[in-house]
């Protein structure tokens, strides 16, 4: 009984949280995209940056 209400709140909590999948795979560009920004100009890191949003954005669940 105790597992089941843990498993329910868990997939609950996760429901909440949205597209964490395009999350996920977007996070390394966004980094990148923020690292390069120091050493290049801006519209080189915002460039890779933009790319994790669309990923972010495209990816469904």
């Amino acid at each position: 009984m105790k597992l089941s209400q843990i498993i329910f709140l868990f997939f609950f909590a996760i429901s909440i949280q949205g597209c964490i999948v395009g999350s996920v795979v977007a996070a390394p560009f966004k980094v990148a995209g923020a690292v390069v920004n120091v050493v290049t100009p801006d519209v080189v890191g915002d460039t890779i940056a933009g790319t994790g949003d669309v990923l972010d954005t495209v990816i469904p669940f």
